[in-house]
């Protein structure tokens, strides 16, 4: 929102301020309509005018006792605020430290997980792809092409071995089936 102000005989009136204390006054005496509001108001303005007179009386009788119990409000009400300070402070610490630092470990343990969970998917590939050749050669079988190696039918490559038939052979279980 853009503030308008205008310059008068080298013053610089805030047209926004006026508005403010112009809507102020209005709504207060749109407010004093209500009977209710009213004796609110007039409640509120005996009480403060009540509690004002005997400020005042108290300060002229004695204004040394008066200046030194509001000094010592003000210095009781710093030392509540400034360990108040302290207080949000170690909390902020503690939440950073704590809760932030746990935070970023989580991530890295959690970025480690993934990686070694991806590393593990790749070794079972390759796992699984050499058990379906060696079934495969167990059981004379037509070669699969695997996602890691390729099998030819003539020669074992991939695992610089050669099984005969007659090996074939003593490996079979009577049901005819490969040991």
């Amino acid at each position: 929102m853009k503030q308008q102000s205008v310059v008068v005989n080298g013053k610089n009136n805030n047209l926004m301020v006026k508005g403010l204390i112009i809507g102020g006054i209005i709504g207060g005496a749109l407010s004093l309509l209500d009977s209710q509001t009213r004796k609110k108001v007039k409640s509120s303005a005996v009480g403060l005018k009540d509690s004002s007179v005997e400020m005042i009386s108290q300060v002229r009788e004695n204004p040394g006792e008066v200046k030194e119990q509001m000094i010592q409000r003000f210095k009781s009400a710093s030392n509540s605020l400034k360990d108040a300070i302290a207080e949000a402070q170690d909390l902020y610490e503690m939440v950073n430290k704590e809760v932030f630092g746990k935070m970023n470990n989580v991530k890295s343990i959690t970025s480690d997980t993934m990686d070694a969970a991806r590393e593990a998917t790749e070794e079972i590939k390759g796992i699984t792809s050499k058990v379906a050749e060696a079934g495969q050669k167990l059981t004379g079988s037509a070669p699969v092409q695997s996602s890691s190696n390729r099998l030819d039918s003539s020669s074992d490559t991939a695992y610089n071995t050669t099984v005969s038939q007659e090996s074939k052979e003593q490996m079979r279980l009577p049901s005819g089936r490969l040991n």
